[in-house]
């Protein structure tokens, strides 16, 4: 049976899907695009949602790194969950 704990396909292709939609906006953005004329026509020939779009495309332009492309995990993270170790000792 095949391990697929560690394949990363997911990854790639939403890494080079945001890639060439990247590459797509920024070429409407320039007004040099040769289909679209407006970022609406932009996003429902790609059928994507501009908050969620905008949202990646932004964080990845401050950043510059390609991970940021891909979803963060959601929540709290587990380490902001636990209490001070000082906080433990007092309460026995």
């Amino acid at each position: 049976m095949r391990n697929i704990n560690n394949d990363l396909t997911l990854k790639r292709n939403y890494l080079s899907k945001y890639r060439f939609l990247i590459s797509e906006y920024e070429q409407l953005k320039r007004g040099e695009h040769p289909l679209f004329r407006f970022a609406k026509d932009f996003y429902l020939a790609h059928d994507t949602d501009p908050r969620s779009f905008l949202k990646y495309y932004n964080r990845f332009k401050r950043s510059g790194n390609e991970l940021d492309l891909l979803p963060a995990k959601r929540g709290p993270k587990y380490v902001t969950r636990r209490p001070a170790p000082d906080d433990q000792e007092s309460g026995n």
